[in-house]
């Protein structure tokens, strides 16, 4: 059975998707060389051809390469795999991945504050400004 294609980054898209909302738009050359890795050029174009099958990257050619630039900024492209793992792990449930995280993470009491501060604030019982 074929495997479900991901609507989500691939740790290797990340690192791509990383350059180009650091960089801005870029080649694939240029990409390439920003990622200082064993990869191969045709490697690189291809996850980048499937970024912008996703919708994270649009092209338009500039003589004879092609320039990729983000569609996606990062904070969506972080909902995106947030809503994902909330519906493949806990069932769409925002608090019952908050209670995992609690379980398993040490938080410092600046942190464990923090997180107070936003749960009240989404109360609507916020005093602070």
């Amino acid at each position: 059975m074929p495997r479900k294609k991901s609507r989500t980054l691939t740790d290797a898209e990340l690192r791509i998707m990383e350059i180009l909302w650091a960089k801005g738009p870029a080649t694939v050359a240029e990409v390439v060389e920003a990622l200082d890795s064993k990869d191969a050029y045709t490697t690189i174009l291809t996850f980048m051809r499937i970024l912008k099958a996703k919708g994270y990257l649009s092209t338009r050619k500039e003589g004879r390469a092609y320039v990729f630039a983000p569609r996606v900024d990062r904070a969506t492209a972080a909902r995106k795999a947030v809503h994902q793992l909330l519906s493949k792990f806990f069932a769409g449930s925002p608090s019952e991945l908050v209670l995992a995280f609690l379980r398993e993470e040490e938080l410092t009491p600046r942190e464990l504050d923090r997180l107070k501060r936003k749960i009240t604030e989404s109360e609507g019982g916020a005093d602070e400004p």
